[in-house]
């Protein structure tokens, strides 16, 4: 039986290569690249972009009988319970806390995959992320919450306690409303564990790694992109020679002179007699800048004490705006912003500051940004930003838009194997950093093997009379497994899952008959409605959308 899988699975992926009809089948493909987007494509590219999955059959009519809809639909996916979900997705790569394993302080790195904690902590900064966009508050809600989300395992593990949060507030879900009651300032991101746990620090290093890492996650700068002319004659391996450096030569005073400060804020995480992480924050180690460094806490010339001041200086920094723009902008069009997208990046920015600072104003303003329509334009602030008429469909995209169809979710140690290094996610181009533009062709192996796998799950479900709990149980339930598809079902089957309106007699159609007819005849016809279906979830409509 396995190498005839095999067999027909090579069969159907091959019977999809030279069928593509780029015109899309009445209406529904969008023409050619250069004219932009279709209606139907950009009702498709914006509810993966902010729900995860495809749009619904009704929702692809919907938009054909009017197309005049589309804006007021894409607009409205910002209120569904999924975009809090995705708006985590698009900042995971600034707090990069996604990994596959921490070092507990009982166990170190001896616990094991499945321990829930691991999961937990990775989500606990894009938890608040994922609240302020479900509650549509401003987005420096991020260091002013005075509250944290948490999974309630973390309560036990933290020194967290539940609180009661306002009337009709919506969580993510799986979470509780917590807050720390160790003594900690509490400043949003800046209080949370999660992000110290990952972002780690030794004495000697005097938490200038970690002010970086907050640098690049809330200012998109890293001084670690700064040109950095040493010293001739510094010795690198005497820890009192590299101090002086740092406090007299200009070289390094260029680095060190805002570096250095910033740091200081960070000391009440460090824990000098353990190299085990610790749970509960030092509040008598908050000083200890004045032994280690000598440099007075302060953000870029403006003094502080304490992490409270540190968020309201971040809060109302410019760069935390642009940043936060840039990152959504980059997350939604699929690729860097290069210098040509100035322009486009300064008219979001008015849209978002218009808006209240709120990640709904910001990303409706990006979803009528013509280069995400894949339609050249020139911004009223300059610049000519190159359209994006494919991009690549991150893996989490990807892996939760085949789960929906299929109801299939391959797992490791009780977790989403696209969501660890250990499993699918690095073979898939994704990494800790959750970067939204990588590019891997291990992804076209990591989507063969997803769509085999949920296509055999969702048809041998169907046969057995049970829910596959995906999507496709409607359709599969309504066929005759033990019957061929006529072209008329295989073409209902390809709106489902591709989002793509085919007539019966449209080349792909025809293609996947001839699949059905080569597997049926070596096999049986369960195991033929199997292999259609791998070849319609192996299609590079969900790699490129």
């Amino acid at each position: 039986m396995v190498s005839r899988a095999r067999g027909w699975l090579v069969v159907a992926l091959l019977a999809t290569v030279g069928c593509r009809d780029d015109e899309g089948g009445e209406g529904d493909g969008g023409g050619s690249a250069r004219a932009g987007l279709s209606e139907a494509e950009l009702l498709t590219r914006a509810s993966l972009d902010l729900r995860g999955v495809r749009p619904s059959v009704d929702e692809l009519e919907a938009v054909r009988r009017e197309p005049a809809r589309v804006d007021a639909m894409i607009e409205g996916f910002v209120d569904d319970p999924a975009f809090g979900e995705r708006m985590k997705d698009v900042f995971a790569g600034a707090w990069r806390t996604r990994i596959d394993l921490y070092r507990l302080p009982e166990l170190g790195y001896a616990g094991e995959y499945d321990d829930p904690r691991h999961a937990a902590i990775g989500e606990e900064p894009l938890q608040l992320v994922a609240y302020i966009a479900l509650n549509d508050l401003p987005f420096t809600h991020l260091l002013r919450s005075t509250e944290t989300f948490v999974d309630p395992v973390q309560l036990d593990t933290w020194p967290l306690e539940p609180v009661e949060g306002p009337a009709g507030e919506r969580l993510p879900e799986g979470t509780v409303r917590a807050r720390y009651v160790d003594g900690r300032p509490l400043a949003g991101v800046l209080s949370m564990n999660a992000v110290f746990w990952r972002h780690s620090s030794t004495v000697e290093n005097a938490n200038r790694g970690r002010a970086n890492a907050l640098s690049q996650a809330l200012l998109c700068q890293s001084y670690l992109d700064r040109p950095i002319d040493f010293p001739t004659d510094l010795d690198l391996t005497d820890s009192e020679s590299i101090r002086n450096a740092i406090a007299t030569n200009p070289a390094c005073q260029g680095c060190h002179s805002t570096l250095d400060p910033l740091a200081s804020y960070l000391w009440g995480y460090m824990y000098p007699d353990s190299d085990l992480p610790e749970p509960t924050y030092a509040v008598d180690q908050e000083r200890a800048w004045q032994i280690n460094t000598g440099a007075r806490p302060g953000y870029f010339g403006q003094p502080g004490e304490r992490l409270v001041d540190l968020a309201e200086h971040v809060a109302g920094d410019e760069r935390f705006v642009s940043c936060t723009v840039r990152r959504v902008y980059e997350g939604m069009l699929g690729r860097k912003a290069a210098l040509e997208d100035e322009g486009a990046l300064a008219e979001h920015r008015e849209a978002f500051l218009d808006g209240g600072l709120t990640l709904r104003a910001l990303v409706r303003s990006i979803l009528h940004d013509p280069s995400y329509r894949g339609e050249p334009w020139t911004p009223r602030f300059g610049g000519s930003p190159q359209p994006v008429h494919e991009k690549v469909a991150p893996v989490g995209v990807l892996s939760r838009s085949l789960a929906t169809l299929s109801g299939y979710e391959l797992r490791l140690a009780g977790r989403p194997g696209t969501e660890l290094d250990l499993a699918l996610r690095r073979l898939a181009g994704g990494s800790d950093r959750g970067d939204t533009t990588n590019v891997s062709t291990g992804a076209v192996l990591v989507q063969r093997r997803l769509a085999e796998a949920g296509a055999s799950h969702a048809v041998l479900a169907a046969q057995e009379g049970r829910a596959a709990g995906g999507t496709l149980d409607g359709f599969l339930g309504g066929v005759d497994l033990g019957q061929a598809p006529t072209a008329e079902q295989l073409a209902q089957l390809v709106r489902i899952v591709r989002s793509r309106r085919l007539a019966a007699d449209d080349p792909e159609i025809v293609a996947l008959v001839g699949v059905w007819d080569d597997v049926a005849a070596i096999s049986d016809p369960p195991q033929a409605w199997i292999a259609v279906l791998t070849a319609v979830l192996a299609d590079p409509d969900h790699l490129l959308y």
